[in-house]
């Protein structure tokens, strides 16, 4: 059990009420102390229905590093660095001393608690999308990623990874879509036959006043898709300098991380702003926004 320090001057990490108990859902929450690490504290509760006590989870629960170099971590690896580069980068100018799997976990752990509370945000869109795929290399094989963009914000509004590149998962992909954000009154596509099959499925309505107008991009000199192309040199930036993914896993839920990175912390210079800024979406993210949206994402606000 570890030992107050009368001497230490403890560094005090609480920053959320609770609401409710998290093993009774009791409101009757009284200050029950504090939790020390080593240099920080958290305040305690004690719940008055269960007896039990808790501290509030910031998304940072029984993490051993600081918040700071864990965030720093994840900026490091969309900007362009490796794990194992990223890990150098922290023991060079820092005292902090880590494994580069331990940069992988964290890759893992924050892109599904971002990806499930970034999806739940309401995105006010344009309405005219354009969709493209990128190749992905895993394990020696070409795999596939799905985007869609939409013209005025410049938000990705769905995404999808996937092993083959048919109807089926077009299909997946302008589901997810559909069920993002407002009914589209546009999309382009390349001519790829997959768009097509996928819009005739999932958006044609032929007695729907409010059509959804499909534009299937032919011909190399037409360069209305050129947006989503400059979307995805974003995104392979990022992709090629890799040697590739050692699992799918890993893959989809590293893709993920960049496209919340993507819509939500990168400045697009296009527009002067993150896309979900153009989008509708403020959530006054301060200056570290990786860290700000962490928050977030934990209490789910």
């Amino acid at each position: 059990m570890f030992n107050k320090n009368p001497n230490q001057k403890y560094i005090d990490l609480s920053y959320f009420k609770p609401k409710r108990c998290p093993f009774c859902t009791s409101k009757v929450l009284v200050k029950w102390g504090f939790v020390y690490n080593h240099k920080t504290k958290k305040r305690r509760y004690l719940c008055k229905g269960c007896k039990n006590t808790f501290v509030v989870k910031d998304g940072f629960y029984r993490m051993r590093k600081s918040r700071e170099v864990i965030t720093e971590c994840l900026n490091l690896y969309v900007n362009g660095l490796s794990t194992r580069k990223a890990k150098e980068h922290i023991e060079q100018f820092s005292e902090v001393k880590l494994s580069h799997m331990s940069v992988l976990r964290w890759l893992r752990k924050y892109s599904v608690m971002l990806k499930l509370f970034t999806d739940k945000l309401s995105v006010n869109l344009g309405g005219t999308y354009h969709t493209d795929e990128i190749f992905i290399k895993c394990k020696g094989q070409d795999n596939f990623f799905w985007n869609m963009v939409d013209k005025d914000t410049r938000f990705l509004v769905a995404t999808h990874y996937s092993a083959e590149r048919n109807f089926e998962n077009a299909k997946i992909l302008f589901i997810k879509a559909k069920e993002r954000a407002i009914k589209p009154i546009e999309i382009y596509s390349d001519g790829l036959s997959a768009y097509r099959n996928a819009y005739y499925k999932v958006f044609w309505n032929r007695y729907s006043e409010k059509r959804v107008t499909y534009n299937q991009i032919i011909k190399r000199k037409d360069r209305r898709n050129n947006i989503i192309e400059r979307v995805e040199g974003t995104l392979r930036e990022r992709v090629k300098v890799m040697r590739g993914f050692g699992s799918q896993e890993s893959a989809e839920s590293i893709m993920n991380l960049i496209c919340v990175w993507y819509n939500f912390i990168r400045k697009h210079q296009g527009i002067g702003m993150t896309p979900s800024q153009r989008a509708g979406i403020d959530l006054h993210l301060q200056k570290n926004k990786w860290l700000g949206l962490i928050y977030l994402s934990s209490i789910g606000c």
